[in-house]
């Protein structure tokens, strides 16, 4: 394995400057296509064609429900898939190189829905560009860092250069919700040495993420006029008192997750939220069904199989013992995540090398961090023993109203990412055997 020159080096820092206002270009198109869940093909035939016209081998596959519910990684599918495709361009050296290692650089395209567009200064969708910042839905979560990924190989190319290890180039929809973008890209056989996730970190690397439950409980009432409430039972109210109780259970995973070596420094890393609810169908009769959605973190020391046998007692606690939950009729079931927690563990060649990459284009040492959020790095990770880096550019107000990314941190993160595949994989000059 040949390892880049100063001068190739040179060369591909120089490359990566030269085509960022291209690149800069190609993330306001992507940003552009909404790719909320089940809506994510369009944006995906767009990787598809810049992923050709790099010269890399593109696979594009449909996920499959079935296919996935055979693998432990993956998480409850609840949507069709028919508009949900997986998107990966390879790099296959043109003569193997003794010593020559592989490398993933994985991405997610699809987004979080932009909420209410009248909050957003402007469209969630003209990736709009102010005081080096890019605005809209997916800008930073995690569009520019999968762009990143891109112009990073080619920027190798465009220096006249040719990997001589394998590289995977990933673009994974269901990151936002269930993981099965890059778990069926695992079951399709794609793997490799290392693996970087390009989310956006603010140049930081994330040391270890939770692990996080999705699920629906749907509440059973009795409907009746709303001038006798008494001969009803509201299913809201049920509802309302029953999250009540999971809060209970919150407090308990955040008590017993102090002193955790990674997570038990932070405030409050056990986080419940009821993301979605809906009930009744008119305000003068007494609602008979209410439905809630619950994203809840996973307590280290659970596990994501302790910690559902948990929440699944505690719903059956309540419908025995609340005196408003026993009135009505309660059902639990998964509905997306099913993870448990990943560590990055210290010392790994891998982290070596993006630690001295990023002290030489920032100037700084790596930091890293314990997340409290999902991250797919435990797909690799947890189940093929592949060190699995999170790291990629600045971003802010993610899944809020007017996200946005740091063109600047951006380039910074390209330049590494280039020199990493550089580095990690070695390189020859293009044509050379």
């Amino acid at each position: 394995m040949s390892q880049p020159t100063q001068a190739q080096e040179t060369a591909i820092r120089e490359a990566v400057a030269e085509a960022f206002d291209q690149q800069v270009e190609f993330l306001q198109r992507l940003v552009s296509e909404p790719s909320r869940r089940t809506e994510e093909r369009a944006a995906q035939d767009m990787m598809a064609a810049a992923f050709q016209d790099a010269g890399l081998s593109v696979d594009q596959w449909t996920l499959d429900a079935a296919e996935l519910a055979t693998h432990p990684a993956a998480g409850a599918v609840t949507v069709d898939y028919s508009n949900t495709p997986v998107v990966v361009g390879t790099h296959e050296p043109s003569a193997p190189a003794d010593g020559a290692r592989s490398l993933i650089l994985n991405g997610h395209v699809d987004v979080v829905p932009e909420g209410r567009e009248e909050t957003w200064t402007t469209s969630p969708w003209d990736g709009r560009i102010e005081d080096g910042w890019m605005y809209g839905r997916g800008a930073g979560d995690m569009k520019a860092g999968l762009v990143a990924n891109l112009f990073a190989f080619k920027a190798l190319q465009a220096a006249g250069l040719e990997p001589t290890g394998r590289v995977h180039l990933q673009s994974v929809p269901e990151e936002e919700c269930t993981g099965n973008g890059t778990v069926a890209a695992m079951q399709r056989g794609y793997t490799a040495d290392a693996v970087l996730i390009s989310e956006p970190i603010a140049e930081t690397l994330v040391r270890a993420n939770l692990g996080v439950i999705w699920f629906d409980v749907d509440v059973t009432g009795t409907a009746a006029h709303a001038h006798e409430m008494a001969k009803g039972f509201n299913a809201l109210d049920a509802a309302y008192s029953l999250i009540g109780e999971l809060r209970g259970l919150e407090d308990r995973w955040n008590q017993i997750t102090v002193g955790d070596p990674n997570f038990g420094d932070l405030e409050h890393p056990i986080n419940l939220n009821v993301g979605v609810l809906q009930a009744g169908e008119w305000p003068s009769s007494v609602p008979d069904r209410c439905t809630f959605t619950v994203r809840v973190s996973v307590p280290p020391s659970l596990g994501s199989a302790a910690a559902w046998q948990e929440l699944e007692e505690c719903v059956e606690r309540a419908c025995r013992e609340n005196p408003v939950v026993s009135q009505g009729k309660v059902s639990v079931s998964k509905s997306g995540f099913f993870s448990d927690q990943y560590i990055l563990e210290p010392g790994t060649e891998a982290e070596g090398l993006l630690s001295e990459l990023h002290a030489s284009v920032t100037g700084a040492p790596l930091e890293s961090y314990p997340s409290p959020a999902y991250v797919d790095s435990r797909v690799y990770g947890t189940f093929q023993g592949i060190p699995s880096m999170v790291y990629g550019p600045l971003a802010e107000t993610l899944h809020g109203k007017d996200e946005r990314v740091n063109l600047e941190s951006v380039k910074r993160c390209t330049e590494i990412y280039a020199l990493y595949i550089a580095r990690w994989c070695g390189v020859r000059e293009a044509g050379q055997k």
